[in-house]
């Protein structure tokens, strides 16, 4: 019995000990991580009693998830070009409005251009998780897609994000070849005509609305100023040379290839834009150095009133009208209107310039990623960038919401260029979304480049187009 009742003893001193331990650890133990339930658990009334009305209002505005999950989080966005008044003014935002609302700060990469696309593609090849988000232009996207989720189902689950809402060249140029959208345009560029007001103003000229009224104009500033009537860029620059010949070529009512993805360029409408677009030179309406230039120095021969009329990307509007910058009388005398189109074929059709912003299949952070891709491509915070004057470094036009583009208020305090934007964009075109653009570009750009040096028009055409149809071939496009 004794030996009984000290095995007693010792048997209830153990378990006071281990209870004592077990009420230990339960004081050091972490409170458990609420679960998603149906109803309003106490973790829910707890982050819905942090949320003011104001908070609540802007996160349903945003489709932004309440009670901050991924506070703490920080994305890596890969993108070039911080100085750029659109990105500075966005970064500053997202670190700020963004951050208030979800815990999440985004850091903004700043790429030099030069190196930018060498910087995506080893990036997405390699499978890297370093960054959660990727900007790309356009012509690159082909080969980009491939390392980036499908957005389609998530865009149509959000309200405030609308397809329609966007022109369709940018919606093209955001999609994949299955069909699929993989990014949602950030940044885009309408392909538009700038010209001097005082100069046609003095000259008793109408602002052209085709090609024909704008060679009448051009024969008048030739024979009465000492200006070129206008600044063309025929030098071999990533595909610059381009921009302008797709303006006649498609306007024209040609275009690159057909719909078996045959070259087309090199048939009459082709070549009847192609000897327009060479004549300039030979008409001695642009600089003999235009065999050089590229859109930037074309752009410069503008700006330092050496060239009457110009065309390119609506951007430039505020370095021509940057009164530091250019020469007496070019900033408060620059105008800007659509294109011209081909006399008797309808609208123009220029070229409508993207970037594309989507999500790294590799990222750890997807959905933290797409709470910001919901707030970033909002309408609203576009027109609050668009609206925004208080300095030069965040001062921008640029936008990719028709709704923002259109926007009386938007336009008041940007002389009306985002409207024409739009009205351009309406037409506008991308190139081919292909893996072998790139390379087809090249083609392009230095057979444009030799016959602005003298080279025959049909002859060299055909060599590219030929030199083209090899790439598809090669690329399987006729097998399929």
């Amino acid at each position: 019995m004794v030996f009984d009742k000290r095995i007693l003893r010792f048997g209830l001193l153990m378990v006071l000990i281990i209870a004592a331990l077990l009420a230990i650890i339960g004081c050091a133990a972490p409170a458990p991580v609420p679960q998603e339930s149906t109803g309003a658990g106490t973790g829910e009334q707890e982050a819905a009693a942090e949320i003011s009305p104001e908070m609540q209002a802007e996160l349903e505005k945003f489709d932004l998830q309440p009670g901050k999950p991924y506070e703490g989080t920080e994305l890596n966005f890969l993108i070039c070009c911080a100085t750029a008044a659109q990105f500075h003014a966005l970064a500053e935002k997202s670190n700020t409005e963004f951050y208030e609302l979800t815990g999440i700060k985004v850091q903004w990469g700043d790429v030099p251009y030069g190196s930018f696309q060498e910087k995506l593609v080893t990036e997405a090849t390699s499978a890297s998780d370093t960054y959660d988000l990727f900007a790309f232009t356009d012509a690159w996207g082909a080969g980009l897609k491939p390392y980036m989720i499908p957005i389609s189902d998530k865009v149509e689950g959000v309200d405030h994000i609308a397809l329609s809402d966007y022109p369709e060249a940018y919606v093209q140029a955001s999609r994949g070849l299955d069909g699929e959208l993989y990014g949602l345009p950030l940044r885009g560029h309408p392909f538009m005509f700038f010209y001097r007001e005082d100069v046609f103003e003095d000259l008793g000229l109408e602002v052209p609305t085709t090609w024909a009224e704008m060679e009448e104009a051009a024969e008048v500033i030739k024979a009465e100023t000492d200006m070129y009537p206008l600044s063309v860029y025929y030098g071999i620059n990533a595909g610059q040379n381009t921009f302008w010949w797709e303006a006649l070529l498609w306007s024209n009512g040609g275009d690159l290839f057909d719909e078996n993805w045959k070259p087309i360029f090199n048939n009459e409408a082709g070549v009847e834009a192609t000897e327009r677009y060479i004549s300039w030179l030979e008409k001695e309406y642009t600089s003999p150095g235009s065999v050089s230039f590229n859109e930037q120095e074309g752009n410069e021969e503008f700006i330092q009133g050496r060239a009457a009329m110009f065309m390119g990307w609506w951007w430039m509007y505020s370095r021509m009208t940057d009164c530091e910058r250019g020469a007496e009388g070019v900033c408060e005398n620059t105008g800007f209107a659509t294109a011209p189109s081909w006399e008797g074929k309808g609208q123009p059709r220029t070229y409508g310039h993207v970037w594309p912003m989507g999500i790294n299949e590799f990222s750890n952070n997807k959905e933290a990623a797409w709470e910001y891709m919901k707030w970033i491509h909002s309408a609203e915070v576009q027109k609050e960038i668009v609206m925004d004057k208080s300095a030069p470094e965040v001062s921008t036009n640029v936008a990719t919401r028709i709704s923002v583009l259109n926007d009386p208020e938007v336009n008041e305090v940007n002389n009306g260029l985002p409207k024409v934007g739009g009205e351009i964009l309406e037409e506008a075109r991308t190139n081919p979304i292909i893996p072998e653009w790139l390379e087809i570009l090249g083609i392009l750009e230095v057979g444009i480049n030799d016959m602005a040096t003298g080279a025959e028009i049909q002859p060299t055409l055909d060599q590219m187009a030929a030199d083209v149809e090899e790439i598809m071939e090669r690329g399987g496009y006729y097998d399929k």
